[in-house]
C-alpha cells in the first residue's frame, strides 16, 4: 500500500511539473479576472428596491406574452417561466442572484468547469501514451509493482488533479467575489425550475450539486480518454482522437435524440451531464438512476479495456 501511495504521489508530481498544468491554472485565473472586468463594465448596480424592480420586469414580460409576433414556445418555455420565478421570489422574499454580488459572481464563473474538462481530456489522453513518446515506459515498469497498479496510480492522480482544479475555481471565484463585492449578499437561496416545478435550495447546496454532477461527468470523460491513451502509443494521435470522439460523440447523441432513436439513451455521452436532472430538460425516458447505471457500466468497460490492453502489451523502446 505504501508503495502504491508513493506511485500516486510521483504521478501527481509529474502533473505539477508539466507546463500544461500551470497554463491551465493561469487560464482559469485570467478568465476569472476577465469575467470580473466584464461584470463591472456591463452590469448595472443592484437596485435598492429589488421587489419594485421585479414587479416592473413582470409587467414587461406580461406585455410580451400578449405580443403575437413572439413564438408560443418561447412564451411558454422562457417568458412564463421567468414570470413564475419572479412571483415566487416576491411571495417568499427571495432577492434575485445578481451577477455583481459575491455569490452571483460565483454563479457566473462555475460554467468554466467546461474548460477544466477539456484540459483533463488532453491530459488523460496523453498520460500513458506520453511515456512511450518520451521512452520512459520501460524504466517505469522496472519497479517491483504490478502493471495495473501503475496504471491505477496514473488515473487516481489524474482525477485528483481535476478535483483540485474544481476546488481552486470555486474558492478563487468566492474569494474574488467577496473581496470585490463585499460580504453583504442579497440572498442565500437559489431558485430554479425543473419539469415546471419551482425549487428553492440553499445556495451552497446548489453549488455542491453543480460541481458534484460536473465532476462525475468529468471522471467519466477522463476514463474514456485514459482508455484511448493506453491503446495508442502515439501521444498526438491519442490526444487528437480523444477530443474528436468527445465532440462528435456528443453531437451524435444529440442527433439521435432528435430523431427519437431509443439507442441514444444508451450512449455514453447522453448520460454524462447529470446536472440536467437537477436543473434542465433531460431527454424523454431518461432518469437519474438510469444514467448512473449506464455510466457505471461504461466506467467498468473503459477500465477493463485499458487494464487488459496495458497488461498484455509488449513494452519495447
Amino acid at each position: 500500500m505504501k508503495l502504491f501511495l508513493q506511485l500516486v504521489r510521483n504521478e501527481n508530481m509529474k502533473l505539477y511539473k508539466q507546463k500544461m498544468t500551470w497554463i491551465m491554472v493561469a487560464i482559469l485565473i485570467s478568465i476569472i479576472v476577465l469575467t470580473l472586468i466584464v461584470t463591472f463594465k456591463t452590469e448595472a448596480k443592484q437596485p435598492t428596491d429589488w421587489r419594485g424592480s421585479l414587479k416592473l420586469r413582470n409587467e414587461v414580460l406580461v406585455q410580451q406574452l400578449a405580443d403575437k409576433d413572439i413564438p408560443e414556445d418561447y412564451k411558454n418555455n422562457t417568458i412564463q417561466k421567468e414570470i413564475n420565478l419572479n412571483n415566487y421570489r416576491l411571495d417568499n422574499n427571495i432577492s434575485p442572484l445578481y451577477k455583481n454580488s459575491a455569490l452571483g459572481f460565483v454563479q457566473t464563473t462555475i460554467g468554466y468547469t467546461g474548460l477544466i474538462t477539456l484540459f483533463i481530456i488532453i491530459i488523460s489522453s496523453s498520460i500513458v501514451s506520453q511515456e512511450y513518446t518520451w521512452g520512459t515506459i520501460k524504466l517505469l515498469l522496472m519497479r517491483p509493482v504490478n502493471r495495473w497498479k501503475f496504471l491505477l496510480a496514473k488515473f487516481i492522480a489524474l482525477i485528483l488533479n481535476a478535483f483540485y482544479l474544481f476546488i481552486m475555481l470555486f474558492c478563487l471565484s468566492l474569494l474574488v467575489g467577496f473581496s470585490v463585492f463585499g460580504l453583504d449578499t442579497p440572498t442565500l437561496r437559489y431558485v430554479y425550475t425543473i419539469n415546471g416545478e419551482i425549487k428553492d435550495v440553499f445556495i451552497f447546496t446548489h453549488f455542491l450539486q453543480y460541481f458534484g454532477s460536473k465532476y462525475i461527468g468529468l471522471v467519466m470523460i477522463a476514463s474514456f480518454a485514459f482508455m484511448i491513451s493506453t491503446i495508442f502509443k502515439k501521444n498526438t494521435l491519442a490526444v487528437a482522437l480523444s477530443i474528436f470522439i468527445q465532440f462528435t460523440g456528443s453531437l451524435a447523441s444529440g442527433v439521435l435524440d432528435l430523431l427519437d432513436k431509443d439507442i441514444a439513451k444508451f450512449m455514453f455521452f447522453t448520460n454524462t451531464n447529470l446536472y440536467q436532472y437537477v436543473e434542465g430538460n433531460p431527454p424523454e425516458g431518461l432518469t437519474l438512476m438510469f444514467s448512473i447505471l449506464i455510466l457505471l457500466v461504461y466506467f467498468v468497460l473503459f477500465k477493463l479495456i485499458a487494464f487488459l490492453t496495458f497488461e498484455k502489451r509488449d513494452i519495447v523502446t
